[in-house]
Order: C-alpha cells, then structure tokens, then sequence
C-alpha cells in the first residue's frame, strides 16, 4: 500500500487570479505529428533526435519562425557532467547496485564522446555558446522581428498567447547572454537585436493578464489521472483546483531561493501545501518557524506544489506577470520510506515527482498545450548552475527526498524551511507582484541595451 503526500502547486484564490479571459480564434485542426524526442526507455530518452527545425511555431517545419525556435533552444554540445545514472553509464552495474546511498550525486566530467543534442520545446534553452553561423541566422531572423510594424506582418503572431511565448523565448536567451557570470556572451550587435525583438513582440497590460491560464486544458487533458500509480504514469491530483471558500490547500508565502526568483527563472513561482485539512496546513506552515522539538512531522497524505507562470514585457517595457501557466510539478511523498532498487518512487526512498511542461506546438498548432515529463526524462540542468546531462529523478532528488528529513526541509519539503521564512499567504495576487517586481532588473538591463544612453 502507498502512503499519500503530495507536493503541487496552485489552487482555489489561485485558479481565479490565473484564469484569465481567452482570446482563442476557435478551435485549431492538429498539426501533422512529427517525432522530435526520443521515446521512454531509449538511452538518450526525451533529448530531441536532431537539432533541425521542426513544427513548433508553425505547422512548416522549413518556416523561419521554427528555424528561429531551434537556433535559440537548441544545441549540440559537450556536457560538463555527465551523471551516473544515465543508462549509457550503467551499464555494467545492476539496479541493486546502483541504487544506494548517495547514487543521484555520481557523475563525471563530460567528454567530446558525451556530445548530444540538448533543448528542443522546452523551458530552458540549451544554448551557451553563439558561433559564427549561428549568430549570422539569429541576426538574419531576428530582423524580421525588430519593429512593431514587422512582428505585425507575420500571420502566425496575431494570436496573443504565440506573441508571448516568442517573445519570453527570446527574451530568456537574452538574458543569460547579458547577465549570466558564466555564459555571458559579449556581442552588443545580438543583444541588441535581441531586445528589439523583445520590444517588438510587446503588447498591452490588459492584453497580458487576459490571456486564458491554460489550467481547463491541463485539467482536460490528464482527466482521469487523478490516481498516482507510478512516476512513469502521468498523476493530476483531482483536488489541485479546488475552487471553494476554504479549501485544504494553503498557499505558502516565503523567501523563494535564486532560482525561482522572477529576476532568474522569468517567471512567476507559487508553492502550495495541503496536509489533509486546511486547519493542518495552517498549523504546518506556522509551525515551521517553531523551535524543532515544537514542530509536527508532517503528516501521511501532505501534498505541496510549484505552479510557474511566465512574465512578459507589455509596450511600455513593463514586467506583467500574466495567468499563462508554463510549468507544474507535483511532488508526492508517497513511501515506503526506505532506500532501494526495488522501491519504485523517484527517489527511491520515498518520494514521487510528476512534471508538466507547456508545449509550445500543442498551445499553437491543435495539439496536446502540455507534455507530461517522465521522471526517467534526460535533459541539461543549465538552471542549477552547470551544463550537466542527467535525469529529472536524479536532478530532482538532489535536494527533494526522504532522506533529507530535516528542520530545513522535512519530508524533502523545502519550502517549509525556517530560512525561508515561510507563513500563511492569503492574497493570491501577491506572488505576481513580486515577480513583477523581481523583474525590474531585467527591464533595466533591457532599456539599457536598448538605448545605452538612457542609464
């Protein structure tokens, strides 16, 4: 039998600040299905298959919006680490060998025999490194996106939601080649053109925070998935978006680490946590800041949740945080609570993760708006710090498993810890306006680049 406890993100006051009005043309014919990753159990499972353009932005692979997306997204790279947990890696050792103390930390240094396809339709870019020909394409393409006038002439960027995803898109890559201490990449001709095109995909305040949430799709999509069976099996939990008065999800209010700060991950980050009752939630968080020996242990059946929803840029070079939803993990401690093989959970002593991403073809093209992560899906964590090849269980067990049931982070529940200052929240747009907020940064740097006399 397992034992429940989840971890999510959003509900109740959340679903009505994120819901949005919809500004959908009507129903879209589903594009043409094209294989861009390799599938669940291949040795290089959820990489792209290769690095040329498919349908992402639109339903021609050869549009130059698609070749855009790859040139941004997409990389064919060395990794600087390499995990043990790779299938390529183990294969001279057995699970039970394997899966031991310590196992989501092994790695090595990468080698030119490690080099792989990295990126593709997800959210973190893969590029760190801008050589000649790629940059010549980028200012090529990004031209056509460097005024209003332009981004207006393209057919395939009247829809509002197609116009942010571009521009966060861009606007992400930008960002690390201007800020990031290790990949900055000094080129103000591609900066600069860059931000243009950031200017140019703007568009109004209102426009921004109308846009639909997105969650009636993900809701609609994994109907039924409301039973946790396996990491490997999508699992929505069906009170996720309770919308009553008094729901047993809390939203936790606390200072978020550096990557869910607006300024880093260009979104806006919400935790919620739900202990079985909503009394129990509100005696959790507030106990987290109680001396340990006054502290509850969490209770079976806990469930906490991330929910990430992008911020764009409106005409005045504004951050909005808009309803969009881009990302939901659910993390689940489910048991039984002891290391091994032949404990199933992604953690392998305890603890589940589920992960839905939005896809940008399934939100434009007719498909599928999310694409569910298997926790066995392989990927480059640039996010955490280092280009380094490993799977989403191990990179999520680093710091999100039983073993790590301490003050700072009971059950892997780092949100509860003291540090963090965690507390009540009951204002569900506050957490909006702190990414907005976060943000300023970036909107500085931007108008800088812009217009380098104006600091």
């Amino acid at each position: 039998m397992r034992i429940s406890a989840v971890v999510v993100v959003f509900v109740a006051g959340a679903v009505a600040v994120l819901a949005g009005s919809s500004h959908s043309a009507g129903p879209v014919a589903p594009a043409p299905r094209v294989v861009e990753r390799f599938a669940a159990g291949h040795s290089r499972e959820g990489l792209p298959i290769s690095g040329t353009p498919v349908p992402t932005y639109t339903r021609d692979a050869d549009h130059w919006l698609n070749e855009l997306h790859a040139l941004l997204f997409t990389q064919s790279l060395v990794p600087e680490e390499v995990a043990a947990v790779l299938p390529s890696e183990r294969t001279s050792r057995t699970d039970a060998d394997f899966f031991v103390k310590g196992w989501q930390f092994g790695k090595r240094k990468g080698a030119e025999v490690d080099r792989t396809t990295f990126g593709g339709d997800v959210r973190v870019s893969a590029v760190v490194v801008v050589d000649a020909n790629r940059r010549e394409r980028l200012l090529a393409l990004l031209d056509r996106l460097s005024s209003a006038d332009r981004v207006a002439a393209v057919p395939e960027l009247k829809e509002p939601l197609a116009r942010l995803l571009l521009q966060w898109d861009v606007l992400s890559v930008w960002w690390r080649l201007e800020s990031d201490r290790k990949w900055k990449h000094d080129d103000p001709e591609l900066l600069t053109a860059m931000a243009k095109a950031v200017r140019a995909l703007a568009q109004p305040k209102r426009v921004l925070e109308g846009l639909p949430s997105g969650t009636a799709e993900l809701t609609k999509q994994f109907a039924g998935r409301t039973e946790a069976k396996s990491p490997s099996e999508p699992f929505l939990p069906p009170t996720l978006f309770d919308q009553s008065p008094k729901p047993a999800w809390v939203e936790i209010e606390r200072k978020s680490t550096r990557l869910f700060r607006g300024d880093t991950t260009l979104r806006t980050s919400r935790v919620f946590l739900d202990a079985g009752t909503r009394t129990r939630s509100v005696e959790l968080i507030e106990a987290a800041n109680a001396p340990k020996a006054a502290r509850p242990e969490v209770p079976s059946g806990t469930q906490v949740g991330l929910i990430l929803t992008l911020v764009g840029f409106d005409d005045g070079l504004i951050p909005v945080a808009t309803p969009v939803v881009d990302e939901v993990r659910v993390r689940r401690v489910t048991g039984p609570f002891r290391l091994g093989a032949d404990n199933s959970t992604s953690s392998h002593d305890g603890i589940d993760h589920w992960v839905y991403f939005r896809s940008r073809s399934g939100s434009l093209l007719g498909r599928q708006p999310f694409r569910f992560i298997p926790d066995t899906t392989q990927g480059l964590f640039l996010e955490y710090g280092s280009a380094k090849h490993t799977t989403f269980a191990a990179q999520c067990a680093l710091c999100h498993r039983a073993e790590i049931n301490t003050l700072s982070a009971p059950m892997g529940i780092s949100s509860l810890n003291p540090g963090a200052r965690p507390r009540v929240l009951d204002k569900p747009e506050a957490r909006f306006r702190l990414a907005e907020e976060e943000m300023k940064s970036v909107a500085e740097r931007l108008r800088f680049r812009l217009d380098p006399k104006s600091k």
